[in-house]
């Protein structure tokens, strides 16, 4: 199993985003917490299985959400 490269996991949390518009709001509310967010997400696929990559960014966005209604 391959790996995403920095193109296609950066690519792929764009098109995840997209198709997401209800999750992660707090974050899209502040244009560097969603920098940060999307970067941190990139990083995770790219050390992920590709095969993975919905539920890796599912699971990242659910802790995400959860850690900053805290």
């Amino acid at each position: 199993m391959e790996n995403l490269t920095e193109t296609q996991a950066r690519a792929y949390v764009h098109q995840w985003l997209s198709n997401h518009p209800e999750r992660i709001e707090g974050r899209r509310a502040n244009s560097f917490a969603l920098r940060q967010w999307h970067d941190a997400a990139v990083l995770r696929l790219r050390q992920g299985i590709a095969a993975d990559a919905e539920f890796i960014l599912n699971r990242f966005a659910t802790k995400s959400e959860t850690h900053s209604m805290g």
